[in-house]
C-alpha cells in the first residue's frame, strides 16, 4: 500500500503565490483598478458628507477618458502592425531613391523591410533606404529574348 504524497509537488501547486503578478505589472493602473477604487470610495464614504455630484461626474469623466485612451492605444498598436504588412508588399519590387548628397538617383530591388526606433527602411543590397527617400516603386520585369 502506497499512501505517500509527494509534498514538494503539493506545495508548488497549491501555493498562494502562483497568481501574484510581478511588480512591473502592478505599478500600472488600468480601468478595472479605477472602477475598483471608485466603488470602494462610494461604499466607504461618510454618510454625513456624501460625495458631491460634481465630484462624482468629474471622476466618471476621468474614467471615460481613461477608457478612450486605452481603446485608442489598442487601435494604434493594431495600425502599427498592419503598417509593416503594407511595407512588406514592396519586397521583390524595384525602388528608386536619391541618396543624401547625391544628384542622380539609384535603383535596386527591395529584399526586405527593417524597423528601427519606429522608422521603416527598405533593404536594397547592403543599404537601408529610408521610406521618405523613395521616389518610385516599379514591378520588376524580366524580359526573355
Amino acid at each position: 500500500m502506497s499512501n505517500w504524497i509527494d509534498v514538494t509537488t503539493v506545495s508548488k501547486n497549491n501555493s498562494i503565490y502562483n497568481n501574484v503578478k510581478p511588480y512591473e505589472q502592478k505599478s500600472v493602473l488600468g480601468k478595472d483598478d479605477f472602477l475598483r477604487i471608485l466603488t470602494t470610495q462610494l461604499a466607504h464614504q461618510d454618510p454625513s458628507s456624501p460625495l458631491q455630484d460634481k465630484d462624482f461626474i468629474a471622476q466618471m469623466a476621468t474614467f471615460s477618458s481613461l477608457e478612450q485612451m486605452t481603446n485608442l492605444n489598442k487601435a494604434f498598436d493594431k495600425f502599427a502592425g498592419s503598417q509593416m504588412n503594407q511595407y512588406a508588399a514592396v519586397i521583390g519590387k524595384e525602388v528608386s531613391w536619391t541618396p543624401a548628397g547625391a544628384t542622380s538617383p539609384k535603383t535596386g530591388v527591395v529584399t526586405g523591410v527593417s524597423n528601427q526606433d519606429g522608422n521603416y527602411f527598405y533593404i536594397v543590397g547592403n543599404e537601408k533606404i529610408p521610406m521618405e527617400n523613395v521616389t518610385e516603386i516599379n514591378q520588376v520585369t524580366t524580359e526573355t529574348k
